[in-house]
């Protein structure tokens, strides 16, 4: 019979792209892109009172998800003391992967020098990417086919907005998280037990927020590319587009659900959960869900302001901070959900180690 082990989220570390932007530069390129249709009105306090962000990050022209996902790997494997060759699976969670094949996650363990006797597997997901690749993760520890994962989320969002889509460029930003997943404690680690896991899918909302003419549907041609010949990064991967009011009302309807079911299913009332960690979309999305949730502001993590939205990395990083900032004390209960393109949502309900 197969010995069922323990599975811990031991160390997360994460990078930002050096470049940062600030409400001003947004507001500015709208300007300059959108012309004669920009909103004069339109100011960099409107901008934050939308989205509470003040900062957000862009990667440089040549540098990827992958890249971001590479330097947080290698800060993690420094500041945790955690040797290279104890990896033996890696994930790599992304909406932007390096091609079609082969599986960016095969490039980066070259990359990153892991042994060649590992996993190597993508996970194309955006904002509940990181409660997939968690969930993957402890199953190969379950499993038994795996002791260490190495959990890579990383996005690069920037390459894909217009600036004249100026909703899109205030909310999000380039970042990459790294996450050790792990059957064993680490010393002075995270080592918070993994729970049980809700997932929810509906894919009838494809068109509420996608990447448009990015890949084999109706792909990007000549005449459409044509179009963004004065943009920096010419959408060649893409436009996102977004329905705003379908996705806060998504987010509205399904997020106080999922943290209902999550609590149900590990038999936990609001008093017993330490801090909730949720995606963080947009800042005033989630103050608008705390509020209506009657959630207690000091256990509901919003450190969005001076990072935006991360993407599949923006709950490891929030969850990163939290250990450093907050000290949640051992046996702390911590809700994490995801919720946003797909559409999709997940979250489960981790617990700190002494």
């Amino acid at each position: 019979m197969l010995e069922i082990s323990e599975q811990y989220i031991n160390a997360i570390s994460y990078h930002f792209p050096e470049r940062s932007v600030t409400n001003e530069e947004v507001l500015q390129d709208y300007f300059h892109f959108a012309g004669k249709n920009a909103d004069k009105t339109l100011t960099t306090d409107r901008i934050y009172e939308q989205c509470h962000i003040r900062n957000r990050f862009q990667s440089d022209p040549s540098e990827t998800a992958k890249d971001l996902g590479n330097r947080a790997a290698e800060k993690l494997f420094e500041e945790w003391k955690i040797a290279k060759d104890s990896i033996d699976y890696l994930i790599f969670v992304s909406d932007a992967l390096e091609y079609k094949g082969p599986t960016t996650a095969c490039i980066m363990q070259h990359n990153l020098g892991l042994k060649k006797s590992i996993g190597a597997i993508d996970i194309l997901h955006g904002c509940t990417g990181f409660i997939y690749g968690t969930s993957i993760a402890k199953a190969l520890i379950i499993s038994g086919q795996a002791n260490n994962v190495l959990l890579i989320t990383a996005d690069v969002p920037s390459k894909v907005v217009h600036p004249e889509d100026i909703e899109l460029r205030s909310i999000f930003s380039d970042a990459g998280a790294a996450t050790l997943v792990s059957n064993k404690k680490i010393e002075n680690g995270i080592n918070a037990t993994i729970g049980n896991f809700i997932f929810g899918t509906d894919g009838s909302g494809e068109h509420a927020l996608k990447v448009e003419r990015s890949a084999t549907r109706n792909p990007a041609d000549i005449q459409w590319l044509s179009q963004f010949e004065d943009v920096p990064h010419r959408n060649n991967g893409g436009r996102l587009v977004m329905k705003s009011s379908k996705i806060f009302l998504f987010a509205l309807r399904i997020v106080p659900k999922l943290i209902a079911a999550l609590l149900e299913k590990e038999n936990l009332s609001n008093e017993e959960v330490s801090y909730y960690i949720l995606h963080q979309a947009n800042g005033q999305m989630l103050d608008f869900i705390r509020k209506r949730m009657k959630l207690e502001k000091e256990k509901f993590i919003i450190n969005i302001e001076e990072i935006g939205n991360t993407v599949s990395a923006s709950i490891p990083i929030a969850l990163c901070e939290t250990f450093q900032n907050k000290k949640p004390k051992p046996n702390d209960k911590i809700l994490l959900a995801g919720f946003g393109i797909g559409l999709s949502w997940g979250g489960t309900v981790i617990m700190i180690g002494d």
